[in-house]
């Protein structure tokens, strides 16, 4: 990583002041995988934080993230360059504005996430997945192209045991050309603020609370099989949590377009080196969805070298289970293993269901200074984890390819 102090002839441009500071640092990967990637693969991205402090308490940075990655149709070059996580944004010890790829405000909410978080809708937690929501055209594969947010809004607060956040997403203004059957930018300038959420919350000490609203949150019921019905519908969570007798407690209720509400109950507890969780909730769809009901346990370990963690779950009628564990031989090398399945959809969902059901295990050395060693297998046990690079591990935080991989990782 390399800190540069640029002097005000240096950065005028960027910020107009005295001094910036300018930090830079990067990662390369290089890998085999024999399903996802076909062979060898590689990819390198460059990060460039800026900073200035400015008067009164004031301080503003910007982040952008430049992504090369191999192409098929180059030889000895990266091929491929984008950029993505732009952010500029502004702020003090009370208030934060930020645009571009931000977190929603929905990131900063918790509560009994079953309730309002399933296969059958789910508020975004950030601006990038706003990124595909208009089909454009189709590329020279014949795979659809898409385009959709210019960008995200995010405003915090904070003051005392109290917070906020409010944001929303510039959406620019598309058409549906008839003819074509895709859709056209009629204003790619001037995109208007929509999808906006609102999250609420005070700690009271051993009690807190927190109030989320959002708008437009999508609804697609073939995420749980249940018809082809979709549309997008306002929603609203109220969350309460306390803590006593060393047990958190948490309780929500969420109405959703009147038409669906909900609570949800959960308790967590320790027990020496195990943390026991259960959850319960209770949906009312007015008719329209046989199963309305949701529950499950958890089970976690951590002591020395050895961490486990099981659970079971079943979500308006679709079940999921898992048990993942990991040793620290010491030195450096940890190997992690684990087996997540349930109920398979067939598909790769509205929500992505279902991709991270699988057996794997991994094997991942550090060799010191920010640069590691993996090799992994990951058998997929759903379609959508079959043909993915992102079947996600609890245990570890692993991203994995499906198939065996050898990837070697270094940062800068």
């Amino acid at each position: 990583m390399k800190n540069i102090l640029l002097s005000s002839a240096a950065i005028a441009l960027l910020a107009g002041a005295a001094s910036a500071e300018v930090t830079w640092s990067g990662d390369a990967e290089i890998g085999y995988n024999d399903d996802v990637e076909d062979g060898f693969y590689y990819d390198a991205g460059l990060y460039v934080n800026l900073s200035q402090e400015l008067n009164n308490g004031w301080t503003a940075s910007a982040s952008l993230d430049v992504d090369l990655e191999s192409s098929s149709d180059d030889t000895f070059s990266m091929g491929d360059v984008d950029t993505s996580d732009w952010v500029l944004s502004i702020s003090n010890d009370m208030f934060g504005l930020s645009f571009g790829d931000v977190d929603t405000a929905y990131a900063s909410f918790s509560g009994v996430s079953a309730l309002y978080d399933n296969d059958i809708f789910a508020p975004n937690d950030g601006a990038d997945d706003y990124e595909d929501m208009y089909v454009t055209g189709v590329d020279s594969d014949g795979d659809d192209v898409y385009d959709g947010a210019t960008a995200g809004l995010l405003l915090t607060a904070t003051y005392g045991d109290f917070s906020a956040a409010a944001s929303g997403i510039v959406i620019d203004e598309y058409e549906l050309d008839t003819i074509t059957g895709y859709y056209e930018a009629s204003d790619k300038s001037n995109g208007d603020i929509e999808y906006g959420q609102l999250v609420l919350a005070y700690d009271f000490g051993m009690f807190d609370a927190a109030l989320l609203y959002a708008e437009d949150v999508a609804f697609d019921a073939s995420g749980a099989g249940f018809g082809s019905e979709t549309g997008e519908e306002d929603m609203v969570v109220l969350s309460l949590g306390a803590a006593f007798a060393g047990a958190d407690f948490g309780f929500s209720y969420m109405d959703y377009d009147a038409d669906v509400t909900g609570f949800g109950i959960d308790v967590s507890y320790p027990v020496g080196p195990v943390t026991l969780g259960a959850y319960y909730v209770s949906y009312d769809f007015d008719g329209s969805v046989p199963e309305d009901d949701a529950y499950g346990v958890s089970a976690d370990y951590s002591d020395g070298p050895i961490t486990v963690a099981a659970y079971y779950e079943k979500v308006l009628g679709e079940e999921e289970y898992a048990i993942e564990g990991a040793y620290d031989f010491g030195m450096g090398l940890v190997v992690t293993a684990g087996y997540i399945d349930g109920d398979d959809d067939g598909s790769t969902g509205a929500f992505g269901d279902d991709d991270d059901f699988a057996a794997y295990i991994v094997a991942e050395y550090d060799l010191g200074g920010g640069a590691s060693f993996l090799a992994s297998y990951a058998d997929a046990n759903s379609v959508a984890a079959e043909s993915t690079d992102d079947i996600d591990t609890g245990v570890g935080g692993y991203e994995l390819n499906s198939g065996a991989t050898l990837a070697l990782s270094l940062e800068f």
